[in-house]
């Protein structure tokens, strides 16, 4: 016989409920779609769950001399490592020994990598190689995960083996019938262009889809960073990075009063519902990507609300990843950079939540990454050499603590956040209408000119 359902645990369960509706509706949703999305969310869960990870490090033997590529490929079923046909599913590019990482539907799978010494983007005899063929086959099911170690070492090239240069990126599935199956960030974004900021896709209806509903937002082909023209050497490059649930579009006015003729915008459109950790060094990796194929040496990012817990964490892991100095310029809008003292009371929901939520719990391991370099909290981390950082916020908010309508003025406020700050403004705006406002506007075109 079921035994009856406490009363108690029911009522937690709407309170709970209506705790996450309330976060949902802070970010403009409406109840009965809200509701939808709460309760669906575990279904993306259970997609994210099903992906396999493979990740490992890319080194050389000696002083690297090139960038390094490593290719993901497919392993058909049957057959020895040496002479198992294989189909490229993704690449990852680095331009300095280190991290790399594929999440990849489940399979079989190898690995390889080389050195484009020459930088024609294609393997030439003469460059350092690791063999696809006669690696290790990672036979994964899904939620599993498999670390590859590389090296690349002196006396590995292919010599006569190879009669002409191949370009590996070719060989990579590429249609979204195909990819879809294998490697969902092989769809990310990285230069593409935007030809219509206002094109819905980039509008209020897919930035909570990016929050509710993370791996269709990727099958979407969404993610990634966008151009609104084909680069252009001589002007700097201005990235804005939006917020939980945001979208390209809340960055109209901003881009719109920049100063075409020395600044260029880019737009990080990225699926916010999940972890910090991951959407950090998602943006972290795209950025050495463009780096590499544009060239640019000098870029400001402008953040907005937990864009700017984002961009943090992606100025931090693009330094060390790439040992370049590139980030000159960082100005956070309305960051929650103290967390949500909401997001810690939906730890225990009953339901599944987007971990984003948890990342802004005011004690999570991000919000101490982020600013700390020990568990402790005894020793500030410094943002990296040459990077100026600023700080806006917005008190347009009512009700008896000071606020923007979201985010507390004592959380965008957060003490380490002006230390570090070069400078600190706010005005009488609310979180989102703060982006529009002429005293912002004015403020973000004024540090671009003095920087630049």
């Amino acid at each position: 016989m079921t035994p009856p359902r406490s009363p108690f645990a029911s009522l937690a369960t709407v309170r709970v409920l209506a705790l996450a509706l309330a976060l949902v509706l802070g970010l403009g949703a409406t109840g009965c779609a809200g509701l939808k999305n709460v309760m669906g969310f575990e279904e993306q869960v259970e997609k994210a769950q099903a992906m396999v990870r493979i990740a490992g490090r890319i080194e050389t033997e000696g002083p690297a001399r090139g960038t390094l590529v490593v290719l993901l490929a497919r392993a058909e079923e049957g057959g020895e490592a040496e002479d198992t046909p294989v189909v490229g599913v993704d690449t990852y590019v680095r331009d300095y020994p280190g991290t790399y990482l594929f999440l990849v539907a489940a399979g079989r799978y190898q690995v390889g990598a080389y050195e484009d010494q020459n930088g024609n983007g294609l393997l030439d005899s003469h460059e350092r190689v690791y063999r696809v063929r006669g690696s290790p086959i990672y036979d994964l099911k899904p939620g599993e995960s498999a670390r590859a170690d590389l090296v690349l070492k002196d006396g590995s090239e292919l010599g006569d083996l190879l009669p002409e240069p191949v370009d590996v990126l070719a060989l990579v599935e590429r249609t979204a019938s195909e990819q879809r199956q294998f490697s969902l960030w092989a769809f990310s974004k990285h230069g593409t262009i935007c030809e219509d900021l206002q094109d819905e896709r980039f509008g209020p209806k897919a930035g909570p889809r990016g929050l509710w509903r993370p791996m269709d937002f990727l099958n979407d082909e969404l993610a990634g960073i966008y151009f609104l023209e084909p680069y252009d050497p001589r002007r700097i490059p201005v990235l804005f990075v939006h917020g939980i649930a945001g979208y390209p579009q809340e960055f109209s006015t901003l881009i719109e009063e920049l100063d075409t003729e020395r600044f260029q915008p880019w737009f990080y459109f990225y699926p916010s519902g999940f972890a910090l950790d991951g959407i950090s060094g998602h943006l972290a990796t795209l950025l050495e990507r463009v780096q590499i194929e544009t060239g640019f040496d000098e870029i400001a990012v402008v953040a907005h609300s937990m864009g700017g817990l984002v961009s943090r964490g992606a100025i931090l892991k693009y330094a060390t990843d790439t040992q370049r100095n590139d980030v000159r310029l960082f100005v956070s809008i309305s960051t929650p950079w103290g967390g949500d003292v909401s997001a810690k009371r939906t730890e225990d929901a009953p339901i599944q939540l987007p971990p984003s939520f948890k990342d802004m719990n005011p004690s999570s391991d991000y919000l101490r990454w982020v600013f700390y370099e020990d568990e402790e909290k005894q020793y500030l981390k410094p943002l990296p050499r040459r990077v100026d950082y600023h700080l806006i916020w917005g008190f347009g908010g009512s009700g008896a603590k000071c606020n923007d309508g979201s985010v507390s003025c004592a959380s965008q406020a957060r003490e380490e956040a002006q230390e570090q700050a070069l400078s600190i403004r706010s005005w009488n705006y609310e979180h989102v209408p703060i982006l529009h406002s002429p005293e912002a506007v004015a403020r973000v075109k004024l540090l671009l000119d003095q920087k630049f």
